[in-house]
């Protein structure tokens, strides 16, 4: 069956959070089709740093934030709005200044009301509301973290990392990596508004950087970056309650390393982890009760898994390794194990996501 995604590439240099500078390569924004672990490209749209994407196939949209620290002569990133027709065809419908420095990711609110964006180096969440069509307003509201934790270069001050919203869409969770805080939104008519009471405080020095849910619903996972693990959260009644910490390494690595990303399989049986510097995907069962068994590291066949994506039919896990400018293709078992397929090439890729929907 062939199916369609969507990949985003460095394109420019940027200097991390790290201290590292890295030199992009990539081709901006590329729709691409995947079948029988094979994937072509079909388009490309070049726009600067596309490092983080989200789909509204309902609205044919397709929202980039623009990983920069100054963007339209003002200080902060961008947010590129752009629509795309059924040849796969992209056209840039508008670009917005965020109000904030090197935007990391973007989502749609479930009701696709707005659109969150987390601003890595400033660590603010900026939100933008979009009309029927899906089409940004002009309007902008910046909420600004405050604080710092106890690693003294990563975490001297705030660096909002993602926003996940929870099963009912009722509350929108950002992982703030400098603060070790999921900082809590409540979400309405109205937009979004802090909601302090509902914030989950993490391990210190463990700097929480994304999350996933459950498809039932009822359990959270958040990878922490600096820590290199995670943490299985029960969520009842609008709340996360915390019950185990997991590390992402083997219990005899010595090197340096830092997380990325997770994400569970459609039936919800497992859970995948990257790790940089390991450079590995780590495997792990879901129980019954939500806890997770680890069972294999696995090489991600490059450098630098920044982010991996798990296709809707839960057969193929892509990673997109950013610093060997690749995305390998794994198949996976009905054990939950990994099987590398195939290795493609791809300038510096940072982002990869599948269209539903979409047929092009």
């Amino acid at each position: 069956m062939k199916q369609y995604l969507c990949v985003g590439s460095y394109t420019e240099p940027i200097k991390f959070g790290t201290g590292e500078i890295f030199h992009g390569k990539g081709a901006g924004v590329s729709i691409c089709s995947f079948a029988d672990g094979k994937i072509e490209v079909l388009s490309e749209k070049m726009i600067r740093n596309p490092s983080f994407l989200c789909i509204d196939e309902t609205r044919r949209k397709i929202y980039a934030v623009n990983e920069l620290k100054e963007y339209l002569g003002e200080f902060g990133g961008g947010l590129t709005e752009l629509s795309y027709e059924t040849d796969g065809t992209m056209t840039e419908v508008q670009t917005v200044n965020t109000g904030g420095t090197d935007p990391c990711h973007v989502a749609m609110d479930p009701a696709g009301r707005f659109l969150a964006v987390s601003n890595f180096a400033s660590g603010a969440l900026s939100v933008f509301p979009v009309d029927e069509a899906g089409s940004l307003t002009g309007e902008r509201i910046v909420f600004q973290h405050e604080g710092s934790s106890i690693h003294p270069v990563r975490q001297r001050g705030p660096h909002a990392h993602s926003a996940i919203f929870t099963p009912d869409g009722k509350t929108m969770l950002v992982p703030d990596l400098g603060l070790d805080m999921v900082k809590a939104y409540s979400c309405g008519e109205d937009g979004a508004a802090a909601a302090p009471g509902m914030d989950l405080p993490a391990e210190p020095g463990s700097g929480p950087r994304f999350g996933e849910f459950s498809p039932d619903g009822n359990h959270f996972y958040l990878i922490n970056e600096i820590g290199c693990s995670l943490l299985h959260c029960l969520y009842e009644e609008g709340r996360l309650i915390p019950q185990e910490t997991t590390p992402t390494l083997p219990a005899d690595f010595a090197g340096d390393n830092i997380c990325s990303d997770l994400h569970i399989t459609p039936d919800g049986k497992f859970l995948y982890a990257s790790n940089r510097g390991h450079d590995s995907l780590f495997c792990c069962r879901i129980e019954e009760d939500g806890s997770l068994t680890g069972f294999a590291h696995v090489p991600c066949g490059g450098k630098t898994p920044r982010n991996f994506v798990i296709d809707p039919a839960g057969k193929y896990l892509l990673a997109g390794n950013q610093d060997s400018d690749s995305i390998v293709v794994f198949a996976i078992s009905g054990d939950g194990s990994l099987q590398k397929q195939d290795t493609f090439y791809f300038g510096s890729p940072v982002c990869i996501r599948f269209f539903t929907q979409t047929v092009f």
